[in-house]
């Protein structure tokens, strides 16, 4: 019994974290929606947007909520393919949050892997 009351209260706390990083987020990355609830939040929505406008506290924040990988995943598949307009932000990303050791590597390899645009449209067009 004991195991289980703590699973729950692990689970409420990590929801009320939850609820609490989007409410903070809120008037930074859905300023032009009436007020979100925090459970209509999808968990790649909530990561991308808190990279982009969150500050330090906040991102770390994400790493009590989601395993780096899930948030790595989203970075690379949502974020990476807005190269060249988030080149210095994703470079940024790499180095300080993901401590990546070679950021243009990753970033140039993520990018091909991920823009879909580049791979399926005509080169010789």
């Amino acid at each position: 019994m004991a195991i289980k009351s703590i699973h729950i209260s692990s689970k409420n706390g990590d929801r009320q974290k939850r609820r609490s990083l989007v409410e903070a987020i809120a008037g930074k990355a859905f300023w032009s929606y009436p007020k979100v609830a925090p459970s209509k939040v999808p968990d790649g929505k909530l990561i991308e947007k808190v990279l982009v406008y969150g500050d330090d506290n906040e991102r770390q924040a994400l790493l009590d909520l989601f395993p780096i990988e899930k948030i790595k995943k989203v970075w690379e598949r949502k974020l990476i393919i807005q190269e060249p307009r988030l080149h210095d932000f994703n470079r940024q990303i790499a180095s300080s949050f993901f401590h990546i050791p070679n950021p243009e590597a990753h970033i140039q390899k993520s990018y091909k892997k991920y823009n879909l645009y580049d791979r399926f449209s005509a080169k010789d067009a």
